[in-house]
């Protein structure tokens, strides 16, 4: 296995030589500055049979992995809007740092932003259709902060924000997931903790309590809480004790029992979690290299999408 870890103007280049050479390949993200690269790296993976897989490595953070398989069951409904904001510390990148070379690095949705964009395909299921994309400038060099609002072909709306240009004390990400019968919070680009309010049925309870760290807040009985979005007055009444239990949002209706507010955390530091993934991701790929019938967690097909998304943004 030869692993890759060069700045992603080189990716394309040695991840098809390495495999002209016989070699399978894990390949830092992302997987190429351009599709057209990416499309050179498919054929000659295609060409040559070698196993190549790469680091979107959040997809096997636990918390990742467990909502996305809630995503996927449809127990919280669909997922509706996504809001990402990372604010990342630039003390440790001069103006010199290839990081700003946009011809070596791709600029932040390239280099950066692609993890994002592969964790809310991930966690969604779904396919971006439209990117819009936006940027600011520091100076001729550096580009250091960008927006984009993407949609995707079953509805999912998702805001992305990247700046990286504050002081490393300030340096937060958030991930923000609005399903039909929940809201979740995500700390950490390497998701560490969150919260979670939702709706619930036993169902979707047993599912969510799955997440590392599970601790209940608070918990409402629907029959006992009243819905105070609206004015006295205004719209139909509320429903009667023994119809509110059925829960109604984008024209769908849900069996529920309780609201259920709670915390949720991994108990490494982020050096061990980051560790673990990239232990993951080994196994996956030696699996699949003894096992041609093993799934990949992350396919070449995956950081190729993740990677149209990114690029599009960034024109």
């Amino acid at each position: 296995i030869v692993s890759i870890v060069t700045p992603p103007g080189l990716h394309a280049e040695m991840a098809c030589a390495a495999m002209e050479a016989g070699k399978h390949v894990l390949l830092e993200k992302p997987v190429a500055l351009d599709m057209e690269s990416a499309k050179r790296i498919r054929e000659t993976q295609a060409r040559t049979g070698k196993v190549i897989t790469v680091n979107h490595m959040i997809r096997y953070n636990p918390i990742i992995r467990t909502l996305a398989d809630i995503g996927q069951s449809g127990n919280l409904g669909k997922l509706r809007h996504v809001t990402v904001n990372n604010y990342a510390q630039d003390e440790g990148l001069a103006q010199t740092h290839w990081f700003w070379n946009r011809d070596v690095s791709g600029g932040i949705f390239i280099e950066h932003g692609v993890h994002f964009f592969d964790i809310v395909n991930a966690l969604a299921g779904e396919t971006a259709n439209e990117v819009f994309g936006s940027a600011t400038h520091r100076n001729d060099v550096q580009q250091d902060r960008v927006a984009a609002l993407v949609k995707y072909d079953n509805g999912l709306i998702a805001n992305y924000y990247h700046a990286f240009s504050g002081p490393g004390l300030f340096e937060k990400t958030t991930i923000q997931l609005a399903y039909d019968l929940a809201r979740v919070e995500i700390e950490g680009w390497m998701p560490l903790k969150g919260k979670v309010d939702a709706m619930v049925n036993t169902a979707s309870l047993e599912q969510l309590s799955e997440l590392p760290g599970w601790s209940v807040t608070a918990t409402q009985s629907l029959t006992e809480t009243s819905d105070d979005s609206r004015p006295e007055g205004w719209g139909e009444e509320e429903p009667t004790t023994e119809t509110a239990r059925a829960v109604r949002c984008n024209g769908v209706e849900f069996d529920v029992q309780q609201r259920v507010m709670a915390n949720f955390e991994l108990p490494q530091t982020k050096g061990q979690v980051y560790g673990l993934c990239v232990q993951e991701i080994l196994q996956d790929v030696i699996m699949k290299i003894e096992n041609p019938a093993h799934n990949l967690t992350i396919t070449l097909e995956d950081a190729v999408a993740a990677l149209d998304t990114a690029v599009k943004a960034s024109r």
